[in-house]
């Protein structure tokens, strides 16, 4: 079974040949604005990738965390890739959770041809982002949790179809021990450890707190860290999204950018 289960997996992993990128991925621009400690959104290319898509109706498929030039990684991803100095570009690091790997660390150069968005948490102080960071780049070796992913997958169908299967926001998905996480959900519980919220759930309105500072307006509460899906980070009021291919560049001749000229 185990040997079965291996198979089916790496089916599901293998790349499909047809994927429409949307935009080029400028590393350059990307390398001098991306920080450790931002969310890396990727639009996968597998079956598996469509799957997660379609049962959290999100493009985002995927998700890893930033961590620059960990000396851990580094290291980690050397002896991986069993190669004593590490390749090109062995600064700009990502850890991440694959089904069949675990968790690892790869290059960010890796999804160049993918369709992908960086979120930014806001307003994170200094001391807690470099908390989240070494968080996620201690569970490197960790391994995956197929279950949470399943247990996700029919909580979602549950309220496609109205049958009641919703669980509670604090209730664990999967197999909940402390050696196996999902690519969002090992991000979800470093930010959440640091007190940093993502989607959380929002009292009664007459629950509200008289506190000026809270722009909810009302307290939060915390979702168990593996109901956190990768679009979350997407749809969370409190991550910026970076715009580093155009946005923010001193000069946008638009006008240029088509292969046929543009007649008014």
């Amino acid at each position: 079974m185990d040997r079965l289960r291996r198979w089916v997996l790496e089916r599901l992993e293998r790349p499909k040949r047809h994927y429409q990128q949307r935009a080029y991925n400028n590393l350059d621009k990307l390398y001098k604005v991306i920080r450790p400690g931002d969310v890396v959104l990727v639009e996968g290319r597998s079956e598996m990738s469509r799957i997660i898509s379609l049962f959290t109706s999100s493009h985002w498929s995927h998700a890893a965390l930033y961590v620059g030039p960990s000396r851990r990684a580094s290291a980690f991803l050397a002896d991986r890739q069993q190669q004593p100095h590490m390749a090109p570009h062995g600064d700009h690091l990502l850890v991440e959770a694959f089904s069949g790997q675990g968790v690892i660390a790869a290059p960010l150069r890796n999804y160049e041809d993918y369709n992908i968005r960086i979120c930014r948490p806001y307003g994170i102080g200094d001391a807690d982002r470099r908390r989240v960071v070494d968080q996620v780049v201690a569970k490197l070796g960790m391994r995956y949790d197929d279950q949470n992913i399943v247990a996700i997958a029919l909580m979602a169908l549950a309220s496609i179809w109205h049958t009641g299967g919703r669980r509670s926001i604090r209730a664990c998905l999967g197999n909940c021990n402390d050696y196996q996480v999902i690519c969002s959900g090992m991000i979800a519980q470093a930010f959440q450890s640091v007190g940093y919220p993502i989607v959380p759930a929002l009292l009664p309105r007459d629950r509200q707190t008289s506190a000026t500072d809270n722009p909810y307006g009302a307290g939060l509460r915390m979702r168990h860290y593996t109901h956190i899906t990768p679009r979350d980070f997407d749809l969370s009021p409190n991550f910026d999204i970076i715009k580093y291919n155009i946005v923010g560049s001193p000069r946008f001749d638009y006008k240029s950018l088509w292969a046929e000229k543009i007649t008014p």
